[in-house]
């Protein structure tokens, strides 16, 4: 459990704080679900406001479906946020939320399960926060709203854009788990300034830091959010829980609007697509007619798509193991091509590639699969033990002699594995 007795907790706020009885109901935030990022999703800060705010004298009875048209989100999301907050926290074993069902165990019928959260431990570092943030802002922006009323109302802290990128990871997608971009963090603040959240001052603050000034409420009518998600930090805008296509398109449907032919791509067979030269070098039409490899048409149907080059630094290299190409698949023959640019690009000498090809023709006696044996044993840069760039598996590259490096080093790791005896045996004496 995070806990922060040097740090004075935030004042405590009735009826919205500073005497105002209009202000709507205040929820106490413990500190660790806004800050753990690992465990906690951002839809889970609204769900532990919402729940708290209607079990506070008690427990609540709100179904997740009333509980998702108070948040303005899906059901399956605040299904996922009861359910994080309801078991142990991998981190502290914690729970936030507490539920008891009232349906018989049979049936499945009884009434709606009531809901509780923990009361916040004595010393536990805690933030205050107005429900209708819980209820107006989408998820990833209350919880940074929450971050900003804890560093600067508790700590007194103006916090770096790196700072708040921590706690806004990315919780799908490829990106899981890292931090925002500090431009797409940015973009919300403004985007929390324009809702009236937040006053910023951009780089008034210490070593440029933004001014922030937090509000306890909207300080004026929140603007209307752009129609176009915001494409900056690679994600489309938050639909709750579906996919962005959530509902069918009709228009699509009419045949008004069907393009002749039909609406997908046309295929490769009817060569209206060509795909560009690989290593995107200049074309040799001399080579492409060599990768036409020979098919059987009992295993599969001949390759009727685009034409093959390949540049010309990729062609010398290749000087080796030309005549085995014909035998390669065609993909296979992009990949090895891709490998070969990639290693050029890296500063790795043709010649060094070129002869490498050659030595390990020369040491292999049967080769099944042509392809396969260029892309993962020829190809691969695989320096001996001492790690220089003429060595190639303790052989010199350019001469095929084995490595007096590597050999040193072999015997050195065979000594240092087999020391000699501290006391040799005595020798018997006649």
């Amino acid at each position: 459990m995070t806990h922060s007795p040097e740090l004075a907790p935030e004042p405590r706020r009735h009826r919205g704080g500073a005497g105002s009885a209009a202000r709507g109901q205040w929820v106490r935030y413990p500190w660790r679900i806004v800050n753990d990022a690992d465990t906690y999703a951002p839809a889970d800060t609204n769900v532990y406001g919402k729940v708290a705010a209607l079990s506070a004298r008690g427990v609540s009875t709100a179904g997740v479906e009333r509980l998702a048209t108070y948040l303005g989100t899906s059901v399956s999301t605040v299904e996922r946020g009861l359910r994080r907050l309801g078991r142990p926290a991998p981190t502290d074993g914690v729970r936030e939320l507490y539920t008891h069902r009232r349906s018989h165990p049979g049936t499945g019928t009884g009434r709606t399960a009531e809901r509780w959260c923990r009361t916040p431990a004595r010393g536990e570092a805690y933030v205050w926060g107005p429900v209708l943030a819980a209820d107006t802002l989408r998820p990833v922006l209350h919880r940074l709203y929450l971050a900003l009323r804890y560093q600067v109302h508790v700590r007194g802290h103006q916090p770096t854009l790196a700072e708040l990128a921590g706690l806004l990871r990315h919780h799908s997608g490829k990106s899981k788990g890292q931090a925002l971009a500090e431009a797409a963090v940015s973009r919300l603040l403004d985007e929390l300034t324009d809702l009236g959240w937040i006053s910023l001052d951009k780089g008034a603050g210490y070593r440029g830091r933004h001014a922030v000034t937090v509000h306890d409420d909207p300080v004026h009518p929140a603007t209307e959010p752009p129609v176009t998600p915001d494409p900056g930090d690679g994600s489309g805008p938050d639909l709750g829980d579906g996919s962005l296509a959530y509902k069918e398109d009709q228009e699509l449907n009419d045949a008004r609007n069907t393009p002749p032919g039909g609406p997908f791509r046309r295929r490769r067979d009817d060569r209206k697509w060509v795909g560009e030269p690989v290593d995107n070098a200049v074309s040799v039409a001399s080579v492409a007619a060599t990768f036409r490899p020979a098919v059987r048409p009992s295993a599969r149907s001949a390759y009727a798509g685009p034409p093959l080059t390949l540049s010309p630094r990729v062609w010398a290299v290749l000087a080796p193991v030309r005549d085995l190409l014909p035998a390669v698949q065609i993909f296979q023959v992009r990949r090895i091509a891709r490998e070969i640019g990639r290693q050029l690009d890296a500063g790795i000498w043709p010649e060094d590639i070129r002869d490498q090809l050659q030595t390990l023709r020369g040491w292999t006696d049967t080769i099944r699969d042509p392809g396969a044996w260029i892309l993962h044993a020829a190809l691969p840069v695989a320096p001996g033990p001492c790690g220089t760039t003429d060595c190639y598996r303790g052989y010199q590259r350019h001469t095929g002699t084995p490595c007096k490096a590597c050999t040193e080093l072999r015997e050195a790791r065979r000594r240092a594995a087999h020391p000699p005896h501290p006391h040799p045996r005595p020798t018997a004496t006649a």
